[in-house]
């Protein structure tokens, strides 16, 4: 009896960890990337999650960016960065941290900090992107009606493979959330 009990806490403490772990910590909720012929692998369109205390925002262009018009509005100033998990930030930066929003903070505060026009600096990228992704991606979507592109490169990108979808489902690419608990 005492051993049935001892095991019935226990699953309680574990039930109890796990939810803890989803509510503060985001668990259960990762960014979700799809599988693509021409790009390799994008993330899901149209996600809000928190992992770790950080909020990621991926708009309808698969974009760490907020939502945005394609036509850009002509008292707006558009850049857009295209890159790896330079420009992405991945789940350990909050959106307000990564570089394409301290690039806009920098434009911004050079203009006196009040700007004159709407900025937008866009932030198309995923972790591990090459530049057969971002040109790939460029030719799915366009430039945006971007004044400025601003590419980020490194030197793993010399040596990088054409685009595949073979990352996708994998532990840092998951092609879907985990299971909640009971759901197996």
């Amino acid at each position: 009896m005492k051993l049935v009990l001892v095991a019935l806490v226990l699953l309680l403490l574990i039930g109890l960890l796990e939810v803890l772990l989803r509510l503060l910590f985001g668990f259960g909720s990762p960014l979700i990337y799809k599988a693509d012929p021409d790009i390799g692998y994008l993330l899901v369109p149209n996600q809000k999650v928190r992992r770790f205390g950080n909020q990621i925002e991926i708009n309808e262009y698969s974009m760490r960016s907020h939502s945005i018009v394609t036509d850009r509005p002509d008292s707006t100033l558009r850049v857009l960065m295209i890159g790896d998990s330079i420009v992405n930030g991945g789940w350990w930066t909050d959106q307000k941290h990564i570089l394409s929003a301290m690039v806009a903070k920098q434009i911004i505060a050079k203009q006196g900090g009040s700007p004159s026009s709407t900025i937008e600096v866009l932030n198309a990228s995923a972790n591990s992107w090459s530049p057969r992704n971002e040109l790939a991606y460029l030719k799915r979507f366009g430039l945006f009606a971007s004044q400025m592109v601003v590419l980020v490169i490194n030197t793993d990108d010399l040596f990088a493979t054409a685009p595949t979808p073979l990352p996708v489902g994998q532990r840092s690419q998951l092609s879907r959330s985990p299971p909640s608990p009971g759901t197996g």
